[in-house]
């Protein structure tokens, strides 16, 4: 099972997705967190340093591979 939440920034996809990943006991994901991990840097630094087009492609790489994993989880997307 694979849940993902989206919605507006601060609208709560983060703290909602801990708590139902935490009732449900499957391992919590943050779509940005998974950016970060990936590139080694923070989200306005891959912003300001290589642009939104990068950005994206990075984001939609990212996405596809967490998709592809096999095992369950709760995913925050950005």
């Amino acid at each position: 099972m694979k849940i993902l939440l989206i919605g507006y920034m601060g609208s709560g996809k983060s703290s909602i997705g801990k708590k139902l990943a935490t009732v449900l006991g499957l391992p919590f994901k943050d779509m940005d967190t998974e950016i970060e991990n990936s590139e080694g840097m923070g989200i306005p630094e891959i912003f300001s340093n290589k642009g939104e087009i990068y950005f994206r492609k990075v984001e939609n790489r990212v996405l596809k591979n967490i998709l592809d994993q096999p095992e369950s989880f709760v995913l925050a997307t950005g």
